[in-house]
């Protein structure tokens, strides 16, 4: 009978040890058969992760130079050594600045940005080492524009809004890469640094922009989530990627009236910490995190 109980107590405590081990890391997560989305803080900037049901990986801008370390630790230890896309929505330092830490941190299998026409000079120091990192890893480049299609699996899919095709801006914000992401019955909409013009030419498409979760274009600027655009897009929730106390003053009062007249929930990174969206089957929670902090600076 001692030796009964001995056996009994033994396997009790591997189970537990196994059921510590499993939850060893407290800012995983994920669930199963869930797309978990992490909006991070990374201060004055952006990057966004998004973990799918079936384990794809997808890594929304990287930040500024200096955050690059903390983002690559962060995913590390979510026991993550390859990224199945990187996608950049476009050469600014602060969506693409850690970028080359991620290449060296990680196997990258595919790199996203938009398809930028030459008369927008788009090249800098910054984005053409890159592009030398992407060439140097053998990644897959997948320029895009509206109507694009990056991944489509059984319960999500991954599509380009923008820019949209033969469309010229004179500022590069406007040629961000905006991403159409549905998973089971929910859709977010990723919307970089894309502003008014942008926005305007993607109500002209036949591309429907309803969405549950809207990425607030341009850190909550007022150039950036029109009137029009809310009207089309009508989320539930917002995330602003915004720094405490930065010299642009973002988020600006006039985007936050705009979404608070439009009854969008807003969360704000430089207020409420990380924020993580889990979208299951029949519907989302949302959470936020203030130790999830990955600004390098």
């Amino acid at each position: 009978m001692k030796r009964i109980i001995a056996l009994i107590l033994i396997t009790v405590t591997l189970l537990s040890f196994t059921s510590c081990q499993e939850k060893a890391n407290p800012y995983d997560y994920r669930d199963d058969d869930s797309l978990t989305a992490y909006f991070f803080d990374v201060g004055q900037a952006d990057c966004s992760l998004l973990l799918f049901p079936d384990d794809t990986v997808m890594l929304i801008d990287c930040g500024n130079r200096a955050d690059g370390r903390k983002i690559s630790q962060f995913i590390k230890n979510l026991d993550i050594d390859t990224i199945d896309y990187l996608v950049l929505s476009h050469p600014h330092e602060d969506h693409i600045g850690g970028a080359t830490e991620i290449f060296n941190s990680f196997e990258i299998l595919s790199l996203c940005f938009p398809q930028i026409p030459n008369v927008a000079n788009a090249s800098s120091d910054l984005y053409d080492e890159v592009l030398s990192a992407a060439n140097e890893e053998k990644s897959r480049l997948i320029p895009l524009t509206s109507g694009g299609l990056i991944v489509e699996k059984t319960n999500f899919d991954v599509t380009a809004v923008s820019p949209v095709q033969n469309c010229i801006y004179s500022d590069l914000n406007d040629y961000s890469l905006t991403l159409l992401v549905n998973c089971y019955t929910n859709t977010l909409l990723f919307t970089g640094d894309a502003e008014q013009a942008a926005e305007a030419d993607m109500l002209k498409t036949d591309i429907n922009l309803h969405t549950d979760i809207l990425k607030v274009g341009h850190h909550g600027a007022e150039t950036s989530t029109t009137e029009a655009f809310l009207k089309a897009a009508k989320p539930q929730v917002a995330v602003i990627s915004s720094g405490k106390n930065n010299s642009y003053k973002h988020p600006h009062d006039e985007t936050l009236l705009r979404l608070k007249n439009a009854n969008v929930k807003t969360y704000r990174t430089d207020t409420a910490g990380t924020v993580i969206a889990r979208c299951y089957d029949k519907g989302f929670s949302i959470e936020t995190n203030q130790n999830i902090n990955l600004d390098g600076n």
